[in-house]
């Protein structure tokens, strides 16, 4: 008798234990839940913005490149008039300035193609946030599911169903109640 009470009491601490285990995963899934759909949201806007932005500079940079290969070719036709020497000085100056408005242009489109490369780790962000996201919809899913006959297509109509939830920007408990009715959980 005393081994069983001894038993039991082992199982009592042991189902304790784990749903204290359970209880601490709650908050941050909940919290994690709420979070992920904003975060992705904001990292696609700043994509967003980066992109258009990087595309206009990269117009108005192309624009200045057109207009500083014309003075250059302006100048060096005008030098090869063979100019008085003060109007010979100025156009030297001219060219030289050009010059390194060109050389600055080439470092603002290295500049731009780091631009570029910060847009495409934001993206690889965004896929590690889905699959963050895809995991702790399988958690919720088995939460609600945990001990109920359903058969693969009312998993994945559940799934789908906490996916649309999630993808809000506030989640109500109401809506959560609803979902759950709806699947009789």
């Amino acid at each position: 008798m005393k081994e069983l009470e001894g038993i039991i009491k082992e199982l009592l601490e042991n189902v304790k234990e784990l749903e204290n285990v359970i209880e601490g995963i709650k908050k941050p899934v909940a919290e994690s839940s709420q979070l992920l759909p904003a975060t992705a949201k904001n990292i696609e806007d700043v994509m967003v913005f980066l992109e258009q932005t990087s595309h206009a500079i990269m117009n108005l940079l192309e624009k200045i490149q057109s207009n500083s290969n014309e003075i250059k070719q302006d100048v060096e036709f005008l030098l090869s008039l063979n100019p008085v020497q003060k109007v010979r000085e100025r156009l030297e100056n001219i060219k030289a300035k050009n010059d390194d408005t060109l050389n600055t242009l080439l470092e603002l489109y290295t500049h731009m193609s780091f631009h570029d490369l910060a847009g495409q780790q934001l993206k690889t962000v965004l896929q590690v946030l889905e699959k963050v996201k895809n995991v702790l919809l399988d958690v919720i899913v088995s939460q609600v599911t945990a001990g109920k006959e359903l058969d693969e297509e009312q998993k994945s109509t559940i799934k789908g169903k906490v996916s649309e939830l999630l993808s809000q920007d506030r989640i109500d408990q109401e809506d959560v109640d609803k979902l759950l009715e709806e699947f009789g959980l």
